[in-house]
């Protein structure tokens, strides 16, 4: 960076921003604006027992927080004055909100002077709601992208005002894109502070789609459709919760699978050979390439046959 633009940087306005988060996700936006800007609060989910011992685990957002010595506040909503009334004591110019899983309502989103601006991992208006990374890759998407966008008091209803993609490769998971999109959310909404006085916000289209909350039972692998739709499946659900299938009583988890060019007309489910390839709707193959058993590791297909067995010819369920 040369002298000229130092100086430009030192001369923009540090805004006083009240940041609310709580995965992973959401720190590479939280680092990036702590180095811009003057964060003043922190607001998170509460601690959670996590594990197999339940060892109470504090969000990713909040341990950076607190490594910079930013107040961190942990309302579980914002149904009372008091949760309302922390915000407010902050006085924020703006407050920027990346994956917090907490509902804030109009009298929260009021309250900043430049208004709340989201941080959505997906292009708008496709995927709205709670998990739009994994709807787009078990959806088959082949562009995912980061919407930055004006909050108002529908779910992700308000203008957009920033966006930008990365192609999706067809052996992309959840885990992966979400490294990515985290990135380019950090990245994306430091462009936008910078330039927010030359960017007007865009309606969205009255068209949509919507990302849900995941139900457990979409993690449960159904034989009977297609191998594409069960390999977006498998991989939009890596590395949480994972597709899986019982075998046996046995809980069998796909951790990676690829669609085999090869077509049958064995029903589906049944098993076509020693190295998982499975028959599935519409005369379709998937294969198995690397598995998990309830509380064992992750291995590759070949290594888990060697104790485990899943005969050819078996029709799994």
């Amino acid at each position: 960076m040369n002298d000229k633009e130092i100086l430009e940087t030192n001369s923009k306005e540090k805004l006083k921003i009240v940041f609310m988060g709580t995965p992973d996700f959401a720190v590479p936006a939280l680092k990036k604006l702590i180095e811009r800007h003057n964060v003043i609060s922190v607001f998170t989910k509460e601690a959670k027992p996590v594990g197999r011992n339940m060892v109470l685990t504090k969000s990713p957002v909040q341990v950076v927080a607190e490594e910079y010595g930013i107040p961190v506040q942990t309302p579980k909503n914002f149904k009372d004055v008091l949760s309302i009334t922390k915000v407010q004591m902050f006085h924020p110019d703006m407050i920027i909100v990346c994956a917090y899983g907490v509902i804030l309502p109009e009298r929260v989103l009021d309250i900043p002077r430049l208004g709340c601006i989201n941080i959505h991992a997906s292009i708008l208006p496709r995927h709205r709601g709670a998990n739009p990374i994994q709807r787009a890759i078990m959806a088959g998407d082949r562009m995912a992208g980061v919407t930055i966008m004006n909050m108002d008091k529908g779910v992700d209803t308000g203008s957009m005002l920033l966006k930008d993609a990365i192609p999706v490769p067809q052996d992309m998971t959840y885990g992966e894109l979400e490294n990515a999109l985290s990135e380019m959310g950090g990245n994306l909404i430091i462009e936008y502070l910078d330039n927010m006085d030359n960017i007007l916000p865009q309606r969205q289209p009255r068209e949509f789609t919507l990302a849900p909350k995941l139900e457990k039972e979409e993690a449960i692998i159904n034989w009977e459709k297609n191998a594409t739709t069960i390999h977006n499946l498998v991989r939009g659900l890596s590395p949480y919760p994972y597709a899986k299938f019982t075998h046996n009583d046995n809980v069998i988890k796909l951790i990676k699978s690829e669609v085999v060019k090869e077509t049958t007309d064995k029903p589906a489910g049944t098993v076509l050979s020693n190295d998982l390839q499975i028959a599935c709707g519409e005369g379709t193959v998937l294969k198995i390439l690397s598995v998990q058993k309830a509380g064992g590791k992750i291995i590759d297909t070949k290594s888990f046959l060697n104790g485990y067995k899943i005969e050819i010819g078996e029709v799994l369920k």
